[in-house]
Parts: structure tokens; sequence; C-alpha cells
């Protein structure tokens, strides 16, 4: 191919440069310009410069969505959820940026609304033909029991706990996690305690209830008193005033995410004067960064989120490349970070 003739095929600069022009320009098949552009190692790699050389006379550009027709990938990942106004999932969206660019893929970010049916954002997802969709656990229903047998794509629910032969869940579990406080409280001296919810039906909430209940009556307390909240930092500091209104306030009250628990502490401090941890402690979940901060000093629970990233990837990866994985979940232990809010 030394004495080649490199043939230039003049185009309307309107029109976009194909495949075609580059192999007509590298005088080679338009099937071996594909397979350069899929780092095939059948290509000498001789034959890849000189199609390299075309493309920079003719500046080409691979078009990605022909591509995957070809291919049946599109190299996109879907992320879902529902809104990202608790840093907590902005962290786990950095994380899983971060993976997904580890994987060779590019992210698609679904932000839904709160009330829609997963199931229908799914089926909108799906149109894309994406090689994957990671749910946050935010974007699901308190009531859902969809198995999502329809969708065909490798599916993630994220911090959330199901099991499916038909989808991948990776959780913290929370129940043992709440047994952590619980037994933290009590070694702290405590004898009275409270427990500020997240919404609803929600299975985080209850999950670390029940472990923190549970654990307290098996030390010998059985009164909790319980308030509803939302997983917001108003909820908090307006559930704290609600506590106080049912009667004396606890010794200690645990809340199901650190934001709550930030929002309560402001309140027994700023609202009623109160000190902590002399006058109330606190415990919240999730360790925020604003958590350790000065001001607050927060005890809480880290979830192992690197750990449900990397198995998050690996079920990805094993899925995009046909390998026979079935579904299921993992749940991974969680670890106590004490502070000085008890």
């Amino acid at each position: 191919m030394k004495n080649r003739k490199i043939i230039v095929k003049h185009r309307d600069k309107k029109n976009a440069v194909t495949s075609n022009d580059v192999a007509l320009c590298a005088n080679v098949s338009q099937s071996t310009v594909s397979r350069v552009f899929s780092n095939s190692a059948k290509v000498r790699p001789e034959t890849v410069n000189h199609v390299m050389e075309a493309v920079q006379k003719l500046g080409y550009r691979p078009n990605a969505i022909a591509r995957s027709l070809t291919s049946r990938q599109t190299n996109i990942i879907a992320v879902v959820s529902v809104n990202f106004d608790n840093p907590f999932y902005q962290t786990i969206l950095i994380k899983i940026s971060k993976m997904i660019a580890v994987m060779g893929k590019k992210m698609m970010l679904i932000q839904s609304a709160f009330d829609q049916p997963l199931e229908d954002v799914l089926n909108q997802v799906i149109e894309y033909q994406v090689d994957g969709i990671v749910v946050f656990s935010a974007a699901l229903s308190a009531n859902l029991v969809s198995d999502f047998s329809f969708v065909r794509f490798p599916l993630v629910i994220f911090n959330k706990h199901f099991d499916s032969r038909n989808f991948f869940s990776v959780c913290s579990d929370n129940i043992d996690a709440g047994t952590l406080i619980a037994d933290h409280f009590v070694e702290c001296g405590y004898t009275s305690f409270g427990f500020i919810s997240g919404e609803k039906l929600s299975q985080t909430s209850e999950f670390r209830f029940k472990g923190f209940t549970a654990r307290l009556k098996e030390l010998g307390y059985n009164n909790c008193s319980t308030v509803p909240g939302n997983y917001t930092y108003t909820s908090g500091y307006e559930g704290l005033l609600a506590m106080k209104e049912k009667g004396p306030l606890p010794e200690a009250v645990f809340c199901v995410n650190d934001l709550m628990a930030l929002g309560a502490m402001d309140a027994a401090r700023i609202k009623m004067g109160l000190r902590v941890p002399q006058d109330i402690a606190f415990a919240g979940f999730d360790n925020l960064e604003q958590s350790g901060w000065e001001s607050y000093g927060l005890t809480t629970v880290q979830q192992p989120l690197d750990e449900m990233v990397d198995y998050t990837e690996n079920y990805l990866r094993q899925k995009i490349s046909n390998a026979d994985t079935s579904g299921g979940y993992i749940l991974l232990k969680c670890k106590l970070i004490k502070r000085n809010s008890t």
C-alpha cells in the first residue's frame, strides 16, 4: 500500500462526512473503518494509520447512534432519581458517575417526578436503548411491588432491599444499623429514647426503626417516642418540636437520616435552649460532610457506599457482557461514627 492513491471526495459542507467517505479516502472497505473504531485487534497497525490519516483529513466524527444500531449497545447507563436536594444523593451521584466513566460509558441522568410510577419512568428510559439502568431509592414508591420482568436491560436498585431474579438490589443492612444506635445510646447511659422517622411506609425508615426498637426491647426498654418526618432538615426541626408537645423529651433521639438530625439539633439548641449532648443527645444516618462540622459533631451511621458502587459495577459488567447472572440482592454492614452529639 506504499503507492496507494488517496482519493478525496468533495461534498457539500452541509452534509456530514460518513464512514464510507473515510473508506474511500483511505482506500479500504467500510467494514475496515468500522473495525478500526471498535478497536478490533484484526486490523493491521499500518491500516489503522491510513484510516486515521483519512479521518483527520476529512474531519470525520463517528456516529454513536449508528454504531449502537450495529453493536446493539449505546454505551449509556441511565441513572434515575427524584431530586438531589439531599447531599447524600449528590454524593452517590458523583460516585456512580465515576463508576460509569471507568466502565467506558456515558451517563444519562433522569429526574422523575416524585409521584411518577417507576414503571412509567423505566418504560421511557428503555426507549433510549440504554445498556443499563441504576435507580436510586429516592425514586422508588413505598408500595413498590412490581418485579419489572418487562425490563430487558441490566437494572440495579441502589440503596433499597428487594429480592427479585429480574434485577439486582444493593443496600445497607438497615435493621442491623438500627441496633448499632440502640447499643450506643444504652452504652452512653441514656434511658429514654425517641425516633424521628422518614415518610410513611418507607422501607428504609421502617427497617431502621425495627432494628432500633427491637434492640432497645432486648435491653429492657419498651418505650420510644416517635414522630414522622420526610428526610428533610425542616421535618427534623419540626419533628422535635412535635415530640416536645407529646410530653417530656427523651434523653436520646435517633433521626432516620442526618438532615433531619441536624434540623432536630438546631431546634433543641436554638428554639428550646437545650445543650447537646448534656440535655439531649442525637444520632443520625448517612455521615454527611455537614455532620462532621464542628458546629454539629453528629454521631451517625456510615453506609459502605464504595462497596455498594463496586457491587453495582460488577453486576452491570456481567449482565452487559451477557453473562448468565440472575438478579438478587446484597446487604452490607454499616459503621457507627461516634461524635460529640452523644
